[in-house]
């Protein structure tokens, strides 16, 4: 296996702000309250030591240990949660809605990039711990951007016939759906240990959610990382004054804009829209939004006719908290409020998201997290590393998201001077001009017959010409194919193939070294594209 790294900055894969916040560029770390740095670690560690509330850490352990054994899994996991309890331990975050056997695999990457830093902090600050930690977003009702998978190229759904809050929904279908992936496995080396962890997770489980946590934890077994299910009435019970304040005051929409202004003025586009209020209701296992009437003056879950009074919504609120849920743009304030977190993990997307919050953030005196842009990734298999060396291509010119120019300058740069035979027809015409010359001198009535001779033998240099162009353009087809072939795999569907492909397809020929290879590797403070080749 060879690793090799390319600089963000030399890749048009990425929009101008991601790179732009990599590269720590003074008009956007503006708006993050740390830089994304070792140092900027250090401080918000300072400051999480100061601010954190030690009743909110009791409650956090005590659902941990609740979820825990809800799921049945093992013991080991019980001192990682027992050491949550000192007050010398923080986290390192990252979160995801629970796609179908983790979806994308961006996913699993954002989550060793996690594990990574939690244990790279802990070398650098002897006696504090530092737990990585994976927020499940159970409570995300958005089924077709997380019910299927791509493997192979083939794409595996999941159809619950349900709505609402995927983590909440029964398992029931999941086992249908791991026999499927059982075709593709084969003989694959390790496609037995891989339909294992499928299936051991679904052991004993009684929702989608807690099969998905389950599922992350089998994957990472040997690391230190915890899993937790905010979707919670204790944790969002430490919630219900800013959930009060949104639903009377607006403030959300207010902060968050302010700071989107600031980044369009800067050049950057706003990314997540925020609402009036930004906070579902459930009814059942229904996620409805909530909007507010200016005229009545009541709270209505939009698509029904249910409505609210502001005393019998706030009533709702404080005794069942566990109805309400944030969006996108409360749900980072909520994980924060919660977790005694120094530092977020997550991909360009999320940082973009993150970085219209702070003025909310500091509104309600929650801690801002450093903001850890994880680490891109490609996987380059032993079949496209040796159709690079047979094309002695360098390996960083198959990460042009520009195919088609990548392609266009190989035929140049390879063909020019290998099917012209110009100077053999310039030789051949000097050969019959000097016989010409000599003929002159004894016999001129020949000269007729050898110039017919030198156009014929011209004739069959261009039809041998021909030959070569044409068996040129089928070799050329051939290394074509193969550099179109190999790009396809790192770019299945024109997309990149962290937000493509599924763990699977490389965990069936990998197993465990796919899972190490990465937390080893992934160092998302060193800010690299990191490509992982393997031997032809």
């Amino acid at each position: 296996m060879k690793l090799f790294k390319l600089p963000y900055s030399e890749s048009l894969l990425f929009s101008s702000k991601d790179v732009s916040y990599i590269n720590s560029e003074p008009q956007l770390m503006d708006f993050a309250k740390y830089p994304f740095s070792q140092e900027g670690l250090n401080n918000s560690l300072l400051e999480r030591r100061r601010n954190y509330s030690s009743d909110i850490r009791s409650e956090l352990v005590e659902v941990l240990n609740d979820q825990y054994a809800e799921m049945d899994y093992p013991g080991s996991s019980m001192s990682l949660i027992s050491k949550l309890s000192k007050k010398n331990t923080f986290t390192v975050c990252t979160a995801h809605q629970p796609c179908l056997f983790t979806g994308p695999l961006y996913v699993i990457y954002k989550i060793a990039s996690t594990i990574h830093l939690a244990s790279d902090l802990e070398k650098k600050h002897p006696g504090t711990n530092f737990i990585p930690i994976f927020v499940s977003g159970g409570e995300d009702h958005d089924l077709p951007e997380i019910n299927h998978l791509h493997i192979y190229g083939k794409k595996i759904s999941w159809e619950p016939g349900l709505s609402g809050a995927v983590g909440r929904m029964p398992a029931d279908g999941v086992k249908e759906l791991i026999d499927q992936v059982k075709t593709f496995a084969g003989s694959s080396p390790f496609a037995e240990e891989a339909i294992g962890l499928l299936e051991d997770a679904l052991q004993y489980t009684t929702t989608y959610g807690q099969f998905f946590r389950k599922l992350i934890l089998q994957l990472f077994i040997d690391t230190d990382l915890l899993v937790i299910n905010m979707d919670n009435p204790l944790l969002k019970r430490q919630f219900v004054p800013i959930m009060k304040d949104e639903l009377l005051n607006n403030r959300s929409k207010k902060l968050v804009s302010t700071t989107q202004q600031r980044l369009i003025d800067k050049g950057y586009a706003a990314q997540a829209h925020a609402r009036d209020i930004n906070l579902f209701y459930f009814r059942d296992n229904e996620r409805l939004r909530i909007e507010k009437s200016d005229k009545s003056k009541t709270f209505t879950l939009v698509g029904t006719e249910i409505s609210f009074t502001e005393e019998e919504i706030l009533y709702e609120l404080k005794s069942s908290p566990e109805k309400f849920s944030p969006n996108v743009v409360l749900r980072p304030l909520y994980q924060e409020l919660i977790l005694p977190n120094i530092a977020y993990v997550g991909g360009g997307g999320e940082i973009a998201y993150w970085l219209e919050r702070r003025e909310q953030f500091e509104h309600y005196g929650i801690h801002y997290p450093v903001l850890v842009r994880r680490n891109s990734v490609f996987w380059l298999d032993h079949i496209g590393t040796k159709n690079l060396q047979q094309l002695d291509l360098e390996a960083e010119l198959i990460f042009s998201s520009d195919i088609d120019g990548l392609i266009k300058d190989f035929i140049i740069n390879l063909a020019e001077d290998e099917i012209s035979l110009e100077d053999e027809k310039e030789q051949l015409r000097l050969i019959f001009h000097a016989v010409e010359t000599k003929a002159i001198q004894l016999e001129k009535s020949i000269i007729k017959t050898i110039r017919a001779e030198e156009s014929k033998h011209l004739k069959s240099l261009e039809h041998l010409e021909h030959k070569l162009l044409k068996a040129k353009k089928q070799q050329l087809d051939v290394k074509v194919n193969k550099i179109r072939k190999t790009h396809d795999k790192l770019f299945p569907s024109g997309k990149p193939q962290e937000r493509f492909d599924n763990f699977l397809m490389y965990y069936f020929r990998l197993g465990p070294f796919f899972i190490e290879s990465l937390i080893d590797s992934l160092d998302p403070l060193n800010k690299e594209v990191i490509v992982f080749q393997e031997e032809a």
